[in-house]
């Protein structure tokens, strides 16, 4: 078993990343926009009601991200022309550079904190991660039955 002592390292490692990266911390969007845009980045334009569905908020709550995210030209809605009440979101080309740009951010601060690691520690800490990965990937695949793991 882990001892204590590294797993809070670990957990505090992943908080201090997110904390530096974040744009819900940083103030550039709030949490139902955020996953929204990740949502129709890795699946494509969606309804609004399977969205909310999806995040687990209201459809109203999603209605609403949707309509402040296309004021900030992120997201594009659009009725189906066979049936009007049906409303389908999808990325703007803003919207995917915003969302290229907080992982660009995620993986620079990252490469800058392991830049204070000499070559040799980076290969024992890149082999020891690939290894804790597989762990995670293998729980993953145990508890998810047929789903796949998540994208990066």
């Amino acid at each position: 078993m882990a001892s204590e002592q590294l797993v809070d390292e670990l957990l505090e490692l992943l908080r201090l990343l997110r904390w530096f990266t974040h744009p819900v911390r940083r103030g550039e969007i709030t949490a139902e926009q955020y996953w929204l845009l990740r949502l129709l980045g890795k699946t494509g334009p969606r309804r609004v009601g399977q969205l909310a569905a999806c995040l687990g908020i209201g459809q109203s709550a999603a209605t609403t991200a949707c309509k402040r995210l296309e004021r900030q030209g992120m997201v594009t809605r659009a009725r189906k022309s066979d049936d009007e009440r049906v409303v389908l979101v999808g990325l703007t080309g803003k919207g995917k550079v915003r969302i290229e740009r907080w992982a660009d951010l995620m993986h620079d601060t990252a490469a800058q904190i392991l830049a204070g690691l000499s070559p040799q520690e980076q290969s024992v800490l890149q082999g020891l991660l690939a290894r804790v990965r597989a762990q995670a990937e293998k729980k993953v695949n145990n508890s998810a039955g047929t789903n796949s793991i998540p994208e990066r």
